[in-house]
């Protein structure tokens, strides 16, 4: 396989040639300055005679510029070159003066002299320069290309170690909350306690945005390393910047992968230490994966899944059920939940579990809430005009922190001839850990129209009270989590029962998901609940279904 040759290759070939080419030129200067006398001496060209102290000076100059190029080219191996070879012109002048006892080439070595500074000025700054293109602004640690630079010359020695992949959740939040300076206060703080917990045994940089990477040689545990680091990281942060204060723990996940045993070049190392961090996310936050070749068939399975998302809409492959929610007391059909599915033609089925959570990694999300929308006031335009219920679509965290999400619905309620007060966008608390103030403006916007929202998975995520407060939402879906528990003990029910309190408080309807049994119901009938959702009393149903229901 024939070997192909990288810039710092490059570099080297052109430094090893005008080093050679300068000392040529310098054993010349030295050989004939000797040899025939100085500056007594003459060059016959044509009917002139050239002084040989000229032609030393010219052969000088040029080896001399040669030498302020190589500290140019590289300011560490070249200016390390190019001090030799100047001390070697300088002193090789220095000899012609001793033995032809002349001071003719004394600006010979002046000439040296300053080129001797001017290459250390050069170098000084050109390797400023490159320690500032491989720096982080933010935290002083690597950028992603200094890493990566770290990372080749490893592979390069043929050295092994690890890789962990860390990213800061709720950072975008933080940003948006307290100021980017305060953000950038706390990826430096952040950064120094990750270089105080790998110390001498690595390297620390900054990838972009909330992600960090860390380099560790063979003889640590990057799991030892890692779960120290989610210690340090949950002790206390404390902020201030013109008057905005900021007390804060960080939250995280780990990806970690090893070289060369994971990957023998620096890109396919980061892919599979990418893959081990998705896959720790989704264990929750303060986690950590380590990859292994069944999260690779994962990524590919993945990949799979895009493509079939994006074939899906002209293809077919989407369909949407509908779950009814009922009044806890008579029930009482108060109005149905969409929800996506996918079928494709060989008679798989794919779950929302797994094509979801691919299409919010990229703007596919954004397509599929749209559909969702569109289809759904289409469908049930008529219905909903002639009949008091409530039709539920979720949109994605993503989709609702969009500026325009407001006007795609108004659009479709427009369009389909829908009552904004029968359709309802149903968002997760987790949807307030990117982009807040825009999703809390959507959330008012929509109000103002007349369309209800919702707050799915209550009690497991974001939603702070005084958040509650100012939102107005219409409806809280208590997590089925915490259903699951009802029956386990009177704590449980009164946590629930606690919700429900508040939400009335607050003048929100209560909603209980997940209800899967009739004892479950006699236990839910005390509470502060008004509505359940669950295979107890009616399982996800086909439009006609659903239509029957509702006549």
């Amino acid at each position: 396989m024939k070997k192909k040759f990288s810039i710092k290759d490059h570099t080297a070939i052109i430094v090893g040639l005008l080093f050679g080419f300068a000392l040529i030129n310098a054993a010349i200067i030295s050989i004939l300055g000797a040899r025939m006398g100085g500056a007594n001496v003459f060059f016959r060209l044509g009917h002139s005679n050239i002084p040989m102290n000229s032609i030393q000076g010219l052969l000088q100059t040029f080896a001399l510029m040669l030498c302020i190029i190589m500290a140019c080219v590289d300011c560490v191996v070249g200016a390390r070159m190019a001090y030799f070879v100047v001390a070697f012109l300088g002193f090789s002048s220095i000899l012609g003066m001793l033995k032809n006892k002349n001071l003719s080439p004394l600006p010979g070595v002046f000439n040296c002299l300053l080129s001797f500074v001017a290459i250390m000025i050069i170098g000084y700054l050109m390797r400023k320069a490159k320690e500032k293109s491989i720096t982080d602004y933010a935290t002083g640690s690597y950028n992603a290309i200094g890493f990566i630079e770290q990372i080749n010359k490893r592979f390069r020695e043929k050295k092994s170690g690890s890789l962990i992949y860390y990213q800061i959740n709720n950072f975008r939040a933080i940003n948006d909350d307290y100021g980017h300076e305060i953000g950038d206060k706390v990826l430096h703080e952040v950064s120094d306690r990750m270089i105080s917990v790998v110390g001498k045994n690595g390297i620390v940089g900054r990838i972009g945005g909330s992600e960090f990477a860390i380099m560790l040689n063979d003889k640590v545990d990057a799991n030892v390393v890692v779960k120290e680091l989610f210690e340090q990281l949950n002790k206390k942060m404390v902020f201030d910047n013109e008057g905005v204060h900021l007390d804060c723990y960080i939250e995280g996940n780990a990806g970690i992968a090893h070289f060369p045993h994971d990957a023998n070049e620096s890109n396919s190392l980061f892919k599979c230490a990418d893959v081990a961090l998705m896959h720790s996310m989704k264990k929750g936050g303060n986690n950590i994966a380590v990859f292994d070749e069944n999260m690779l068939s994962k990524m590919h399975y993945d990949k799979e899944i895009e493509q079939l998302i994006k074939r899906a809409y002209d293809e077919q492959y989407f369909y949407l059920e509908y779950q009814p929610q009922f009044t806890v007391n008579d029930k009482r059909l108060r109005g149905f939940e969409s929800l996506i599915r996918m079928h494709l033609p060989d008679g798989r089925r794919i779950s929302p579990g797994d094509f979801i959570p691919v299409a919010e990694k990229s703007n596919l999300i954004y397509t599929i809430d749209e559909f969702v929308l569109d289809y759904v006031t289409k469908k049930f335009a008529n219905i909903a005009r002639e009949s008091d219920i409530t039709i539920s679509v979720n949109i994605s965290a993503n989709g609702i922190s969009r500026p325009e999400f407001v006007s795609i619905v108004e659009t479709c309620l427009r369009k389909n001839n829908f009552a904004p007060e029968k359709l309802e966008i149903e968002i997760t608390e987790y949807s307030f850990e990117d982009s807040q103030e825009q999703t809390i403006i959507n959330i008012k916007k929509l109000k103002e129209l007349g369309v209800k929202v919702a707050l799915d998975d209550f009690g497991t995520g974001y939603a702070s009270l005084s958040r509650l407060m100012n939102l107005s939402v219409d409806l809280l879906k208590v997590d089925k989590s915490l259903v699951d528990d009802i029956e386990k003990g009177e704590v449980n029910r009164d946590f629930i029962n606690s919700i429900g309190s508040m939400g009335h408080l607050l003048n929100c309807k209560v909603i209980l998901e997940g209800v899967e049994t009739d004892s479950q119901i006699e236990y839910i009938k005390d509470l502060e609940c008004d509505y359940i959702q669950g295979f107890v009393w009616g399982k996800p149903v086909s439009y006609e279904k659903a239509t029957e229901m509702i006549s």
